[in-house]
């Protein structure tokens, strides 16, 4: 049987041969890597969108808006390991002023039934913290100077710090609580889009060397002591003989839970005596110290060189600062980098620093690397400075007056923003 097709017929046929790749849908544009990055950590899907970030990384290891992704996504892995480790042993904020450094503000949720730490158990914490910032800095360490933006609402940004699943904290909670004090205003958190740009990851990693410097200096030590005396500052179920005891009811001259603080205050302040433990470390702490300052130097190059003035972290001298009260001026951006010198200089031993009791100065770099325990009342007294003095330069006085003068008194408030 032969089917005939009329003209009519033919011409519609050609016709929907020709109109149907219109028809048929386009596939979807793929997201761009500031997409995918906003939408796993908006989400809280830090897992999935470190695995995604990464096969683009893999893929293409010289985009950039990939590389600032996958170290953004990394870092919030990094807080949220910190403090889901804090959170199982029921972390509390410490009431002791010595002991009260920003990273110990992080907001960690109460955690009803946490497990006993013990002292292994915490150096273990800050031995996962350094890896997770290594893993950080290494994932940006490629991207060097080149240009890339990466905006990200601080308070669309989820973070699960209790481990539950559920991302109930936001990053923008994470800034308040650590570098704010807890006196940020969480009603505009969700219009505070920072746009995160190249001296911005330079900012970031020289954080990241900062912490480290931190950590590696107490993993070099042996702080047991501290940790029996004063654990139960910070966690209410420490493995320590004092935490035991002070299950019974307090006698003596400390009948109150103040008096009891004031003096494991003291106790913790009489047991800083820590010997060495892992002396490999030792060497880590300064050259953490000298890269964050290197870093510094590039990241206010960088941020110098900036012509726009879109949703600033760190700002130049033009450009307007979405933290409040934070004023960059070209006097503070030098100033800054002359402290950097300084303490380039101090690290490297070419510069010595002044003690209180004698006419030589002391050289940082041997005291850092000294096999010697760390003993902190001994070192400000005087006693074990004595092995340390050296003929030499010495950092003047007057110089870091002068140059923290620009600050106009709130040169600590800066230096932990701009670290």
């Amino acid at each position: 049987m032969t089917v005939s097709i009329r003209p009519m017929g033919r011409a519609l046929l050609a016709a929907a041969i020709l109109v149907l790749p219109l028809a048929v849908p386009a596939p979807a544009t793929a997201a761009t890597p500031v997409e995918l990055t906003q939408r796993y950590l908006y989400a809280g899907s830090v897992a999935e969108g470190e695995k995604a970030l990464a096969a683009i990384v893999a893929k293409k290891p010289d985009d950039a808006e990939a590389i600032a992704g996958l170290g953004l996504i990394r870092l919030a892995k990094a807080t949220e390991h910190f403090s889901q480790a804090l959170y199982r042993y029921g972390f509390q904020p410490p009431h002791d002023p010595v002991m009260a450094v920003p990273l110990m503000a992080m907001p960690v949720p109460p955690n009803p039934n946490p497990e006993v730490i013990r002292y292994e158990d915490a150096r273990a914490i800050l031995q996962a913290l350094v890896d997770d910032l290594d893993a950080v800095d290494r994932t940006l360490q490629p991207l060097g100077d080149r240009p890339v933006k990466l905006p990200m609402a601080m308070g669309r940004v989820k973070l699960d710090l209790a481990g539950n699943g559920r991302g109930e904290t936001t990053l923008y909670d994470v800034y308040s609580a650590v570098l704010l004090g807890g006196q940020g205003n969480h009603a505009d958190a969700g219009k505070l889009v920072i746009a995160f740009d190249t001296g911005d990851v330079l900012w970031l990693r020289a954080y990241t060397h900062v912490l480290r410097a931190g950590a590696e200096f107490l993993l070099a030590r042996d702080w047991r002591r501290s940790f029996d005396a004063a654990g139960h500052l910070l966690f209410p179920r420490p493995d320590s003989p004092l935490a035991a005891a002070l299950t019974l009811p307090t006698q003596g001259m400390f009948t109150g839970a103040e008096d009891g603080r004031i003096a494991d205050g003291i106790a913790w302040i009489h047991l800083l005596n820590w010997p060495v433990a892992e002396p490999e470390r030792l060497p880590r702490v300064r050259e953490h110290l000298l890269e964050a300052a290197k870093l510094s130097q590039e990241m206010w190059a960088s941020i110098r060189a900036e012509t726009d003035n879109d949703r600033e972290w760190l700002p130049n001298a033009k450009q307007a600062s979405l933290i409040p009260g934070m004023t960059i001026t070209d006097e503070r951006i030098d100033s800054w980098l002359s402290l950097m010198a300084e303490l380039e200089a101090i690290l490297n031993g070419d510069k010595l620093l002044p003690h209180w009791r004698f006419e030589q100065g002391f050289n940082l770099r041997r005291l850092l690397e000294s096999p010697q325990p760390f003993d902190l009342v001994l070192l400000l007294t005087g006693t074990d400075m004595v092995p340390f003095l050296e003929d030499g330069p010495v950092s003047e006085r007057s110089f870091w007056e002068q140059a923290t003068a620009a600050f106009e008194g709130e040169f600590l408030s800066f230096a932990v923003w701009i670290n």
